[in-house]
């Protein structure tokens, strides 16, 4: 395996990027940090999802439709933060698509 792997390192010469975030999220429906609505104009804050992680939460977040104490647009690109969603494997599938984790 430590061949395979020195063999690979040579092959493909590439620094290794490791994915930096700025908040492991947690989904919640009760008892959140915050209240954040997802919106495509005129938000708040841009959100980059990176996926799902399996950190412990920095922030529990409740997705509400109504009534959010912030206004988030999910981006790909030039997002002012980034973060990661720690239960995605929870999450319905309308909130999945809406944080651009499938299509």
């Amino acid at each position: 395996m430590k061949k395979f792997l020195a063999v690979l390192a040579l092959v493909f010469p590439l620094s290794a990027n490791a994915q930096t975030i700025d908040f492991a999220v947690e989904a919640v429906d009760f008892f959140s940090d915050t209240k954040v609505e997802i919106v495509d104009f005129f938000a708040d804050e841009k959100w980059e999802v990176v996926g799902a992680c399996s950190n412990f939460a920095d922030v529990k977040i409740e997705f509400v439709e109504f009534f959010a104490d912030l206004k988030v647009e999910i981006v790909d690109f030039f997002a002012d933060k980034k973060i990661c969603i720690t239960n995605a494997n929870e999450l319905e599938e309308d909130l999945l698509r809406s944080l651009h984790l499938i299509d």
